[in-house]
């Protein structure tokens, strides 16, 4: 990896209907996934997945994917807050760094509109050499 890449995507997961989700909002993921319709075998816990991701660039800074995708959330406000609440939307960071440590900084409003959405955060930075 010769850049260093970040990217962040919002996701429904659980015992869902991914089209349903795709109908309220309005809305196409970029990626949907239903347990019936995977290799995988069908249990109790069925897992299906609906999956938003930022448009922005691979380099782009962190928190700038984060805005993107609440600024897509942001198109239908109202059913994404009352889906994120039913089915518990996560928001997922990710980001290969050559820097030991690399940071992340959020503003105020930023964590308001997380929080509007009460979003769970789940962060994966991973450094490379």
């Amino acid at each position: 990896m010769d850049l260093d890449t970040r990217f962040a995507y919002f996701y429904f997961d659980g015992s869902l209907d991914p089209i349903e989700i795709t109908r309220r909002t309005g809305l196409s993921p970029a990626a949907i996934i239903k347990q019936s319709e995977s290799s995988l075998p069908v249990t109790k816990t069925q897992r299906n997945l609906w999956k938003l991701r930022s448009r922005l660039d691979l380099e782009a800074p962190l928190e700038s994917h984060v805005k993107d995708i609440l600024d897509q959330l942001d198109a239908n406000k109202n059913e994404f807050v009352e889906l994120s609440r039913e089915l518990g939307g996560t928001m997922q960071l990710v980001s290969y760094s050559r820097e030991n440590e690399p940071g992340l900084y959020f503003d105020q409003r930023t964590m308001s509109r997380i929080a509007e959405y009460s979003l769970r955060v789940n962060c994966n930075f991973y450094n490379f050499r």
